[in-house]
């Protein structure tokens, strides 16, 4: 596998503002799970999950793996926009950082997913910009 080819490819479909197919990375029956989600076949609702990060990209910092798995770190960059305007933070930039593992099929397809990061990281940077308002 050629696993900075697929982290290109990977960079790519998780651009939310250019309409990426994130969704279109995984096999049918393959998971996904991270520190809000037990793992789940329900890739709509991490989607959902994630449209409070509207113009959300992520940056490949480093990949390794083998013939059908792999584990990369990565930087994701996106502007924090809950559905309500008001809400404190709203339209605050944030960075955060994170490592995944994933396994993929044959066909380079994931079947599993699974991401590590540390969720205060971007809370703190958006209590942050609320204050600074």
């Amino acid at each position: 596998m050629d696993w900075d080819a697929w982290a290109r490819k990977v960079e790519t479909a998780v651009d939310m503002e250019a309409k990426g197919n994130w969704k279109g990375l995984f096999a049918p029956g393959a998971t996904f799970a991270d520190p809000a989600n037990a793992p789940t076949e329900d890739l709509r609702d991490i989607v959902r999950q994630t449209k409070v990060f509207p113009d959300w990209t992520q940056e490949i910092t480093s990949i390794r793996g083998g013939d059908d798995w792999a584990v990369f770190e990565w930087i994701g960059r996106a502007t924090y926009a809950p559905p309500d305007p008001s809400s404190p933070g709203h339209g605050a930039a944030i960075e955060m950082h994170g490592a995944t593992i994933v396994e993929v099929d044959a066909a380079g397809l994931v079947t599993s997913w699974r991401d590590y990061l540390d969720r205060k990281e971007p809370e703190d940077q958006i209590r942050r910009a609320a204050k600074a308002r």
